[in-house]
């Protein structure tokens, strides 16, 4: 028989768990629904769909540039090898002394490059002819002066210094001898005069 004088202490006894289907109980380890996780449920999956499509686009554009880049490189090669057989070949692959300051301004005159080819004449040469004079000359007459090298005669002995003869095929098609006057001093060569002439007739020669 229980005594009625003796109350059960509280916190000797043990709650009695809630049944599973009670209505509030949740489990902690079950992610929480609702509007705000499945808006954030999207934007993630968003995320990892566009993430992919950027990566490949980058390697794409990458791609892209860097076959643009070899090929600019590769025209750049070709045309530099182009010009350097039009002018270099006729002079042999060992040609130095007169022959390379010949060669030099007249790969100035295939670029263009008028000053750099003006520098290239004797101190003499450019006290006589100015570079305006001597440019509207390159000007009025460039095909002539923008021409394939057809051959070179060896330097021979003139005066003080050496005389070189080029044959050149100019772009008005017609065929040109010029005649190179160099000297040698301080240490290097210049072209101390030329003239051009109009092949076969060997008697109209142009003073540049």
């Amino acid at each position: 028989m229980d005594d009625p004088n003796l109350i059960p202490d509280p916190l000797s006894s043990e709650p009695s768990p809630e049944p599973d289907g009670a209505p509030g109980a949740m489990s902690a380890r079950e992610p929480m629904a609702g509007p705000a996780a499945a808006e954030e449920a999207g934007m993630l999956e968003a995320r990892a769909a566009d993430f992919p499509v950027d990566v490949v686009s980058r390697r794409r554009s990458f791609l892209n540039n860097l076959l643009l880049l070899l090929s600019l490189t590769l025209a750049a090669f070709i045309l530099t090898a182009w010009i350097l057989v039009r002018v270099d070949a006729p002079f042999g692959p060992f040609s130095s002394g007169p022959q390379e300051i010949v060669r030099a301004q007249l790969q100035a005159l295939d670029r263009g490059e008028l000053r750099p080819a003006y520098d290239m004449f004797s101190t003499r040469y450019r006290g006589e002819v100015s570079f305006e004079v001597w440019h509207e000359l390159i000007v009025t007459h460039w095909r002539m002066f923008h021409g394939e090298v057809l051959r070179s005669e060896q330097p021979a002995k003139s005066g003080p210094g050496v005389s070189l003869e080029i044959y050149l095929r100019g772009a008005d098609d017609k065929d040109y001898r010029a005649r190179f006057l160099l000297i040698r001093t301080d240490g290097r060569w210049w072209i101390d005069d030329v003239h051009w002439a109009v092949e076969p007739d060997q008697g109209e020669f142009s003073r540049t």
